[in-house]
């Protein structure tokens, strides 16, 4: 009865969408048997809905393809909604599609229902009810829905769409090949890469690209002497090649928060102009926010320019820093219409991808004056916060630090949220690793972190999840589903027993601190690791963690190393390390 379905399930496999993460229920019986017997999709069974979702979420980030969630009707749906505002803020492609009981059984109490329409509001670019086709389109229709959703969830500006699908019993479907094979017709999405030539027209508040030629040395930012680049999280590993030629060019400073991928290790990079190797590591910034913490620095590195790539850096030092200047152009590099920038300074917005304006707008710029003027402090930010690595506690910034030195060519990590992200603000170096970061940077929150990491390891690459105890806890659910599809992921764990994060913010030292804020759990993971059957190492000694590295490296499965940390020493190591003295006279 249900066998249109299987038009559906083909046509995703049509447009290239490869990959399916389910959790099981009867309302979704149709959809979750064609899926499997496709045999064109890579499936995951994921008991937790939560977890489901952010695992879908980190199998779309790494292979920047739409992943599919099959979930029942009821509460079921509902327990996505994390992942989807994630998904939504971070452009990250999903197609989720929910099983509901057929309109005969709405609003009657029949159980497990719940008014699914819309259920995500504005979260998904895209909504749609799939109805029971009638005969003539029985094939075609179904068909015709994947189309629309696919083209959505892939738009300009990706992200999730919602498809919800009524089902009447029964709901075992036919397995006939036929009924996948059923409507086919030809259908492409063709999304050509835009590199011709144009010039900058002003001539009103809006404008605009034209398709005549120019040369390089027509770019309206010749008239800018001194630019600053920010390349902030949602920058690609590909197009990060281009801003680091695009900076080599204009002698510019780039502010690379570590999610951008910038200060990834990079050889060299073909230059625009001629396709010549040049050397693009000199215009790497990492340490910008502990000698920033100066702000006598402020005003002398006020620039002419600032180009923002990607969604604002998540230094809050450097937000204050653009905060105070003025007459600054500000210029946002957006491939949509939307704002990414909280300071409130922006100036233009250009709404191109990375690589087009890269290419229609790169100048060279004769000289190096002002980007002197920051390796001079990145030089002086890397030799104090690179003595981490002696720390003879147990120390965030040290772990961070051995990391990235043993840390495999094609390794990935996934950086969790709270105070994590803001340790490889300070300690991951650039140029030292050519391994990708990732992150959820969409809103910024602690769920899903396990998940969504295992969604990466799917891909089969050397996986590292670094998070504190908290985010961890949160998701411990999400250890299921590495042991039953034989997922490899190492997590190394820092136990403060608490939200670190709040040592560092206003809350500290108010009344009811402890309580409202470090909310200590005092739990021993290695109870957890038993439970799920993931290897476990506990550091005593900072120095083990190389060795601890190294056995996990070979182990199959999840391995937890746990290094136990203070939040006091923790707050008090970060202040000895990141404290840069910085002699202003020879920076005049």
């Amino acid at each position: 009865m249900n066998e249109y379905i299987a038009a559906l399930v083909d046509e995703f496999y049509q447009l290239g969408v490869r990959h399916a993460v389910f959790s099981p229920g009867s309302r979704s019986t149709t959809m979750a048997m064609l899926f499997k017997e496709h045999e064109g999709f890579e499936t995951y069974m994921n008991i937790d809905e939560r977890s489901a979702s952010f695992m879908a979420l980190g199998i779309a980030k790494v292979h920047k393809e739409p992943t599919v969630l099959v979930c029942t009707s009821g509460s079921a749906v509902a327990h996505y909604l994390p992942a989807i505002l994630e998904a939504q803020y971070s452009g990250v492609p999903l197609i989720v599609l929910s099983a509901d009981r057929p309109h005969t059984l709405l609003y009657v109490g029949a159980p497990q229902t719940v008014d699914q329409h819309k259920i995500f509001g504005t979260a998904v670019n895209y909504f749609e009810e799939l109805a029971v086709p009638q005969e003539s389109h029985y094939y075609t229709y179904p068909r015709q829905v994947a189309r629309k959703s696919y083209m959505k969830a892939m738009d300009t500006k990706k992200g999730p769409v919602h498809i919800n699908v009524p089902l009447f019993e029964p709901l075992v479907p036919e397995l006939d090949s036929k009924h996948f094979e059923a409507g086919r017709s030809p259908f492409n999405v063709v999304k050509p890469h835009y590199s011709s030539g144009c010039n900058y027209d002003n001539t009103s508040r809006t404008s605009h690209v034209s398709n005549t030629s120019s040369s390089k040395n027509d770019s309206f930012l010749a008239k800018y002497k001194n630019i600053l680049i920010l390349a902030g999280p949602q920058v690609d590993v590909v197009e990060a090649n281009s801003i680091l030629s695009f900076a080599t060019m204009l002698q510019a400073p780039i502010l690379a928060d570590p999610l951008s991928n910038v200060r990834r290790s990079y050889n060299s990079v073909d230059s625009h102009s001629d396709k010549e190797c040049i050397d693009t590591s000199k215009v790497i910034i990492s340490t910008y926010d502990a000698f920033l913490a100066d702000k006598e620095l402020w005003p002398i590195l006020k620039p002419d320019c600032v180009i923002q790539f990607g969604q604002i850096v998540v230094s809050k030092r450097v937000q204050q820093m653009i905060a105070s200047w003025t007459d600054v152009e500000y210029i946002e590099v957006n491939p949509t219409m939307d704002s990414m920038n909280p300071t409130g300074k922006t100036t233009m917005h250009v709404q191109a991808s990375i690589d087009v304006f890269t290419h229609l707008y790169g100048k060279n710029n004769n000289s190096d004056k002002y980007l002197k003027l920051w390796q001079r402090l990145e030089q002086e930010g890397k030799k104090q916060l690179s003595t981490a690595i002696d720390e003879p506690h147990c120390f965030e910034g040290r772990t961070i630090r051995e990391l990235q030195e043993h840390i495999p060519e094609d390794g990935q990590v996934f950086v969790a949220n709270s105070m994590t992200i803001r340790d490889f603000d300070y300690f991951w170096f650039s140029g030292e690793s050519k391994a990708v970061l990732y992150g959820n940077r969409g809103v910024n929150g602690i769920d899903g972190t396990i998940s969504t990491a295992l969604g990466l390891a799917a891909n089969g690459r050397p996986t590292y999840l670094v998070t504190g105890d908290l985010s961890l806890f949160h998701d411990l659910n999400g250890l299921a589903v590495a042991k039953t599809h034989n997922l490899n992921l190492t997590i190394i764990l820092h136990n403060n027993d608490g939200g670190g994060i709040f040592e560092y913010l206003p809350q500290k030292g108010t009344k009811h601190f402890d309580y409202l804020f470090s909310t200590s759990q005092g739990l021993d993971y290695s109870g957890a690791a038993r439970l799920y059957g993931c290897g476990y190492t506990k550091l005593t000694y900072p120095y083990e963690l190389q060795a601890a590295l190294a056995a996990a490296s070979i182990e199959q499965g999840v391995h937890i190393i746990e290094i136990p940390t203070s939040r006091e020493c923790s707050r008090e190591l970060h202040k000895k390390y990141t404290d840069i003295s910085i002699d202003m006279e020879v920076l005049q």
